[in-house]
Protein backbone atom coordinates (compact mmCIF):
# COMPACT_ATOMS: atom_id res chain seq x y z
CA UNK A 1 0.00 0.00 0.00
CA UNK A 2 1.46 3.53 -0.69
CA UNK A 3 1.59 5.67 2.07
CA UNK A 4 3.63 8.95 0.50
CA UNK A 5 1.10 11.77 -0.02
CA UNK A 6 -0.22 12.63 -3.66
CA UNK A 7 1.74 15.01 -5.14
CA UNK A 8 0.21 18.60 -5.32
CA UNK A 9 -0.34 19.01 -9.03
CA UNK A 10 -0.12 23.20 -8.68
CA UNK A 11 3.40 23.09 -6.99
CA UNK A 12 4.68 20.57 -9.21
CA UNK A 13 2.98 23.14 -12.93
CA UNK A 14 4.32 26.83 -12.34
CA UNK A 15 2.61 28.37 -15.59
CA UNK A 16 5.09 31.55 -15.55
CA UNK A 17 7.94 28.85 -15.12
CA UNK A 18 6.65 26.67 -18.16
CA UNK A 19 6.03 29.67 -20.58
CA UNK A 20 9.49 30.75 -19.70
CA UNK A 21 11.03 27.92 -21.26
CA UNK A 22 8.97 27.66 -23.94
CA UNK A 23 10.16 30.97 -24.95
CA UNK A 24 13.54 29.74 -24.15
CA UNK A 25 13.27 27.06 -26.55
CA UNK A 26 11.88 29.09 -28.99
CA UNK A 27 14.80 31.59 -29.27
CA UNK A 28 17.19 29.16 -28.83
CA UNK A 29 15.46 27.24 -31.81
CA UNK A 30 15.42 30.48 -33.76
CA UNK A 31 18.74 31.28 -33.17
CA UNK A 32 20.46 27.71 -34.50
CA UNK A 33 18.16 27.47 -37.08
CA UNK A 34 17.95 31.42 -38.35
CA UNK A 35 20.65 33.22 -40.54
CA UNK A 36 22.39 36.75 -39.04
CA UNK A 37 20.16 38.86 -40.62
CA UNK A 38 22.30 41.52 -39.35
CA UNK A 39 25.04 40.02 -41.35
CA UNK A 40 23.09 40.42 -44.85
CA UNK A 41 21.95 43.84 -44.47
CA UNK A 42 25.58 44.82 -43.47
CA UNK A 43 26.68 42.72 -46.57
CA UNK A 44 23.62 44.34 -48.95
CA UNK A 45 25.05 47.84 -47.22
CA UNK A 46 28.58 47.63 -48.34
CA UNK A 47 27.02 46.10 -51.88
CA UNK A 48 24.96 49.14 -52.21
CA UNK A 49 27.86 51.55 -51.14
CA UNK A 50 30.19 49.99 -53.47
CA UNK A 51 28.03 49.54 -57.07
CA UNK A 52 26.17 52.74 -56.57
CA UNK A 53 29.21 54.55 -55.36
CA UNK A 54 31.13 52.93 -58.51
CA UNK A 55 28.17 54.14 -61.21
CA UNK A 56 28.29 57.76 -59.03
CA UNK A 57 31.96 58.30 -59.52
CA UNK A 58 32.13 57.42 -62.79
CA UNK A 59 29.02 59.41 -63.94
CA UNK A 60 30.54 62.89 -61.99
CA UNK A 61 34.53 62.00 -62.91
CA UNK A 62 35.82 61.19 -59.12
CA UNK A 63 37.13 57.45 -60.30
CA UNK A 64 38.15 56.89 -63.62
CA UNK A 65 35.97 54.71 -65.25
CA UNK A 66 33.94 54.48 -67.99
CA UNK A 67 30.07 54.04 -67.39
CA UNK A 68 29.79 50.54 -68.93
CA UNK A 69 33.14 49.76 -66.88
CA UNK A 70 31.32 50.74 -63.70
CA UNK A 71 27.90 49.18 -64.53
CA UNK A 72 29.92 45.60 -65.32
CA UNK A 73 31.62 45.85 -61.55
CA UNK A 74 28.50 46.38 -59.99
CA UNK A 75 26.94 44.24 -61.44
CA UNK A 76 29.78 41.53 -60.35
CA UNK A 77 29.16 42.59 -56.97
CA UNK A 78 25.62 42.44 -57.17
CA UNK A 79 26.00 38.87 -58.63
CA UNK A 80 28.26 38.09 -55.51
CA UNK A 81 26.39 39.63 -52.93
CA UNK A 82 22.67 37.70 -53.90
CA UNK A 83 24.94 34.03 -54.15
CA UNK A 84 25.78 34.82 -50.30
CA UNK A 85 22.28 35.52 -49.25
CA UNK A 86 21.40 32.61 -51.19
CA UNK A 87 23.25 30.35 -49.62
CA UNK A 88 23.03 31.65 -45.52
CA UNK A 89 18.84 30.87 -47.09
CA UNK A 90 19.17 27.65 -48.56
CA UNK A 91 21.90 26.84 -45.04
CA UNK A 92 18.57 28.24 -43.05
CA UNK A 93 15.93 26.52 -45.09
CA UNK A 94 17.69 22.92 -45.09
CA UNK A 95 17.11 23.19 -41.44
CA UNK A 96 13.47 24.01 -41.34
CA UNK A 97 10.20 21.68 -42.69
CA UNK A 98 6.66 21.90 -43.04
CA UNK A 99 4.84 25.49 -43.75
CA UNK A 100 8.03 27.38 -42.88
CA UNK A 101 9.84 26.23 -45.32
CA UNK A 102 8.10 26.24 -48.00
CA UNK A 103 7.11 29.86 -47.82
CA UNK A 104 10.88 30.69 -46.92
CA UNK A 105 11.83 28.45 -50.28
CA UNK A 106 8.79 29.96 -52.58
CA UNK A 107 10.10 34.23 -50.59
CA UNK A 108 13.72 32.90 -52.03
CA UNK A 109 12.73 31.70 -55.47
CA UNK A 110 10.41 34.80 -56.09
CA UNK A 111 13.23 36.86 -55.35
CA UNK A 112 15.11 35.30 -57.97
CA UNK A 113 12.08 35.37 -60.13
CA UNK A 114 11.67 39.17 -59.96
CA UNK A 115 15.89 39.89 -60.41
CA UNK A 116 15.89 37.45 -63.50
CA UNK A 117 12.48 39.79 -64.83
CA UNK A 118 14.50 42.60 -64.03
CA UNK A 119 17.40 41.57 -65.96
CA UNK A 120 15.44 40.81 -68.94
CA UNK A 121 13.51 44.01 -69.09
CA UNK A 122 17.15 45.69 -68.85
CA UNK A 123 18.13 44.06 -72.04
CA UNK A 124 14.63 44.87 -73.92
CA UNK A 125 15.05 48.57 -72.68
CA UNK A 126 18.00 49.25 -73.67
CA UNK A 127 17.62 47.69 -76.91
CA UNK A 128 14.22 49.62 -77.35
CA UNK A 129 15.62 52.97 -76.92
CA UNK A 130 19.76 52.45 -77.87
CA UNK A 131 20.18 56.32 -78.18
CA UNK A 132 19.00 57.51 -74.80
CA UNK A 133 21.46 58.71 -72.47
CA UNK A 134 22.97 55.80 -70.56
CA UNK A 135 22.55 58.05 -67.33
CA UNK A 136 18.87 58.14 -68.01
CA UNK A 137 18.40 54.37 -68.97
CA UNK A 138 20.18 53.10 -66.11
CA UNK A 139 18.04 55.55 -64.06
CA UNK A 140 14.70 53.92 -65.28
CA UNK A 141 16.38 50.46 -64.75
CA UNK A 142 17.26 50.96 -61.27
CA UNK A 143 13.86 52.39 -60.51
CA UNK A 144 12.32 49.22 -61.78
CA UNK A 145 14.83 46.93 -59.78
CA UNK A 146 14.19 48.85 -56.37
CA UNK A 147 10.67 48.46 -56.96
CA UNK A 148 11.03 45.04 -57.08
CA UNK A 149 13.25 44.96 -53.76
CA UNK A 150 10.80 47.33 -51.95
CA UNK A 151 7.61 44.88 -52.76
CA UNK A 152 9.49 41.89 -51.98
CA UNK A 153 10.45 42.91 -48.58
CA UNK A 154 6.86 44.27 -47.94
CA UNK A 155 5.43 40.91 -48.84
CA UNK A 156 8.17 39.24 -46.60
CA UNK A 157 6.93 41.36 -43.95
CA UNK A 158 3.49 39.77 -44.52
CA UNK A 159 4.64 36.01 -44.48
CA UNK A 160 7.14 36.31 -41.99
CA UNK A 161 5.23 38.86 -40.13
CA UNK A 162 7.91 41.45 -39.50
CA UNK A 163 6.92 44.73 -39.32
CA UNK A 164 11.72 46.03 -39.26
CA UNK A 165 11.09 44.47 -42.88
CA UNK A 166 7.74 45.89 -43.66
CA UNK A 167 9.28 49.14 -42.62
CA UNK A 168 12.53 49.29 -44.64
CA UNK A 169 10.41 48.21 -47.94
CA UNK A 170 8.07 51.74 -47.09
CA UNK A 171 11.41 53.41 -46.64
CA UNK A 172 13.14 52.14 -49.97
CA UNK A 173 9.46 53.09 -51.85
CA UNK A 174 10.35 56.37 -50.35
CA UNK A 175 13.40 56.47 -51.59
CA UNK A 176 12.47 55.21 -55.22
CA UNK A 177 10.21 57.35 -54.99
CA UNK A 178 12.46 60.18 -54.34
CA UNK A 179 14.94 59.52 -56.73
CA UNK A 180 12.31 59.32 -59.90
CA UNK A 181 11.54 62.55 -58.67
CA UNK A 182 14.92 63.93 -58.42
CA UNK A 183 16.40 62.91 -61.72
CA UNK A 184 18.72 60.28 -63.25
CA UNK A 185 22.06 61.92 -61.72
CA UNK A 186 20.90 62.81 -58.65
CA UNK A 187 19.16 59.21 -58.20
CA UNK A 188 22.61 57.98 -58.06
CA UNK A 189 23.15 59.98 -55.43
CA UNK A 190 20.60 59.37 -52.93
CA UNK A 191 21.00 55.66 -53.52
CA UNK A 192 24.74 55.34 -53.05
CA UNK A 193 23.80 57.28 -49.38
CA UNK A 194 20.72 56.81 -48.54
CA UNK A 195 20.77 52.47 -49.60
CA UNK A 196 23.30 52.09 -47.23
CA UNK A 197 21.99 53.86 -44.71
CA UNK A 198 18.63 52.36 -44.49
CA UNK A 199 20.87 48.41 -44.45
CA UNK A 200 22.90 49.59 -41.63
CA UNK A 201 19.96 51.12 -39.67
CA UNK A 202 17.79 47.71 -40.53
CA UNK A 203 21.07 45.32 -39.51
CA UNK A 204 21.75 47.76 -36.63
CA UNK A 205 18.03 47.02 -35.35
CA UNK A 206 18.37 43.04 -35.90
CA UNK A 207 21.47 43.20 -34.32
CA UNK A 208 19.86 44.36 -31.28
CA UNK A 209 17.08 42.47 -31.27
CA UNK A 210 18.93 39.28 -31.79
CA UNK A 211 21.12 40.21 -28.75
CA UNK A 212 17.99 40.60 -26.62
CA UNK A 213 16.88 37.10 -27.73
CA UNK A 214 19.80 35.73 -26.89
CA UNK A 215 20.04 37.12 -23.26
CA UNK A 216 16.36 35.99 -22.88
CA UNK A 217 17.20 32.53 -23.93
CA UNK A 218 19.82 32.06 -21.35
Amino acid sequence: MNTNPAPDSHQQLDPRAALAAINQTAAVTRASIEPNVALIYFVWALTYLAGYGLLHGATFGWIPLAYTTALVLGGIILLAAVAYTAVLGIRSGSQVRGDSKFAGMAYGMSWMGGFATVAVFSIAFARLMPDSAQLATGWLINAVAILVVSLMYMAGAAIFQDRDMFILGVCFTALNVAGLVAGPGTFISIFAIGGPVLFIAAGLLALARRRASSRAAK
